[in-house]
């Protein structure tokens, strides 16, 4: 049984790591529910509609001299960019990262969120949606 440390854990884009993150997690694929149930049944039916990629969150210490990384993300939000080389990984060398065969996916950062507190350093979060599926490298 294979287990994961966080500590080797890292988010990049490309081959950029993204400075100061801590944390990154995934809400993953979900699947709609068709009812297929008919007039007079006692129990529910259903069928298996559309999948959806999910979304992404990761968060860490702010560093606005990360330009490769925070202000790439950041200008990607304002932008609306399409990003297929964002990169979560799990150890030194797989990750998850958007699926680039047919269909083709991409992560867009639909939010970020900047947060200072007079006990804390100045924390930055990002949020995701996946448009398509992710892959395991």
């Amino acid at each position: 049984m294979a287990t994961y440390s966080g500590r080797y854990a890292t988010v990049k884009v490309g081959t950029n790591t993204v400075v100061g993150m801590g944390t990154w997690s995934m809400d993953g694929v979900t699947l709609d529910e068709i009812d297929t149930t008919a007039f007079g049944s006692t129990w529910k039916t259903f069928e298996a509609g559309m999948s959806d990629g999910g979304q992404v969150s990761f968060d860490g210490y702010y560093d606005v001299s990360d330009t490769n990384g925070q202000a790439l993300l950041i200008s990607a939000n304002n932008n609306g960019t399409h990003l297929t080389s964002l990169r979560f990984y799990i150890d030194n060398t797989s990750y998850y990262s958007a699926e680039l065969t047919t269909p083709a996916s991409f992560i867009m950062i639909t939010n970020y969120t900047l947060t200072h507190s007079k006990d804390d350093i100045a924390r930055i979060s990002f949020t995701g949606k996946v448009s398509g599926k992710l892959r395991i490298d």
